[in-house]
C-alpha cells in the first residue's frame, strides 16, 4: 500500500464545512476520551460555535485534503472569568481515517485567514 497524498490546505472553516466538522468530533465523542462530550453536537452548534469564535476575533480552521475536511482546529476562551480574558485554549482534531500519517507544517500550504 502506498502512500496517502499529504498535500494539505489549512484555511479558514466555511459553513459548509460544519456537517464534516460536526462528523468528526461526533466521532471522537462516540468512540474515544479525547474529548469529555459523549454524543455528537447537532450542526446548530457549530453554527453558533463558528459566530462567537469569528466574533471574538478567534481562529476557527479546517484541514482539507482532496476536497475533503481532514481535520479542524480552534482556539476559544478558556474560561469566563475576568482573570482569564486574554487566554485560549486549542482543539485541534483529525478525521479517524486520517490519524497517523505524519503530516507536519512543511507539508502543509496555509491559506488566507
Amino acid at each position: 500500500m502506498g502512500p496517502r497524498d499529504l498535500s494539505v490546505v489549512v484555511r479558514p472553516a466555511r459553513p459548509a464545512d460544519l456537517n464534516e466538522v460536526g462528523e468528526i468530533f461526533g466521532w471522537y465523542a462516540a468512540n474515544s476520551v479525547a474529548t469529555f462530550e459523549e454524543s455528537p453536537r447537532p450542526r446548530s452548534y457549530w453554527s453558533r460555535h463558528a459566530d462567537e469564535l469569528a466574533g471574538r476575533g478567534l481562529p476557527f480552521l479546517v484541514a482539507e485534503t482532496g476536497g475533503a475536511v481532514t481535520g479542524y482546529a480552534y482556539a476559544a476562551p478558556w474560561r469566563h472569568k475576568p482573570a482569564y480574558r486574554f487566554t485560549v485554549e486549542d482543539s485541534v482534531f483529525i478525521a479517524p481515517g486520517r490519524t497517523g500519517e505524519g503530516i507536519s507544517p512543511q507539508d502543509q500550504r496555509v491559506g488566507q485567514c
